[in-house]
């Protein structure tokens, strides 16, 4: 059996990218009209890591721009995006659920993005949108990941510092062999079951983030699938029926794409989370 990071799928998961066009807010250009910028980005990234690239390509076109890289923000269709949020977790929330909830068929490429220098929206992003702040929301999520599968945290707090860099090195640098050789340690369970599964749940309409413990088994002691899961979470949505004789209420995205609902969850919570651990599961109405 594979091991995660010896496992296709995760490597397709991390080689997934998105093409973003930048374009900057014109009330901020001061009457002048600047290219956007185009560009390629990993759906296991951050905004943040790629905020600097982007403010120097502006910079270049804009006389006076003075402003940092916690000064800058984004925005989709005017709704601001949470720098600490992954870019493809944005990107299925913000185009294709909301695509599907306006029964679009298609999100036209590539993804266009406003960036903004003004205005900083405090009272809905966490403020300081840094390298160095994204690091550390990035390394909480992989801590409180480790504390719901293991009921501690003993196994990051165990790595060395040197150990710890290279999960965010290895995130920043785009290795997926340099990010899964430390992150190994931290999914696999050495042969037991995992106590609970990090998983959210993201509903439409900006409903609150449904995160729950949920076990891995059920109450016979066998695996939970993903309809199992999602049933105890929102039961209207995703009823325990057969599938075949009732139309779908809803589906689930995971990096883009619709698995099925019988697909084992810890298989999934180990092989298809992002990069903080968690398996990020956004809910699109049928």
């Amino acid at each position: 059996m594979h091991t995660t990071s010896e496992n296709p799928v995760a490597r397709v998961i991390w080689e997934g990218s998105i093409p973003i066009q930048f374009v900057w807010d014109p009330s901020e250009t001061q009457g002048r009209i600047l290219e956007p910028y185009f560009v390629e980005v990993p759906r296991c990234s951050y905004l943040s890591l790629i905020t600097n690239q982007i403010r120097r390509d502006f910079a270049a076109k804009r006389l006076g721009f003075t402003s940092d890289e916690s000064e800058i923000w984004f925005d989709y269709q005017g709704i601001p995006l949470k720098w600490h949020y992954p870019i493809g977790l944005l990107f299925d929330i913000h185009g294709l659920q909301a695509t599907s909830m306006k029964k679009e068929t298609m999100l036209p490429l590539p993804w266009r993005v406003t960036v903004h220098s003004q205005h900083f929206p405090g009272e809905k992003l966490i403020k300081n949108p840094t390298l160095k702040s994204c690091q550390d929301f990035f390394m909480s999520m992989i801590k409180e990941a480790d504390y719901i599968r293991n009921g501690s945290t003993k196994k990051v707090m165990n790595m060395s510092k040197s150990d710890q860099s290279q999960l965010w090195e290895g995130l920043w640098s785009k290795s997926y062999e340099q990010f899964w050789g430390m992150n190994q340690r931290l999914v696999s369970n050495d042969g037991t079951v995992a106590k609970s599964l990090p998983v959210r749940i993201y509903l439409p309409e900006n409903c609150p983030v449904i995160q729950d413990l949920v076990s891995p088994l059920d109450e016979h002691g066998r695996p939970r699938s993903l309809r199992q899961i999602l049933h105890a979470a929102v039961p209207d949505l995703f009823p325990l029926i057969d599938a075949g004789s009732h139309p779908p209420v809803a589906s689930v995205l995971i990096h883009g794409i619709k698995p099925s609902l019988e697909t084992d969850a810890t298989w999934a919570a180990q092989t298809m989370a992002y990069p903080d651990n968690f398996l990020h599961l956004v809910v699109v109405l049928d």
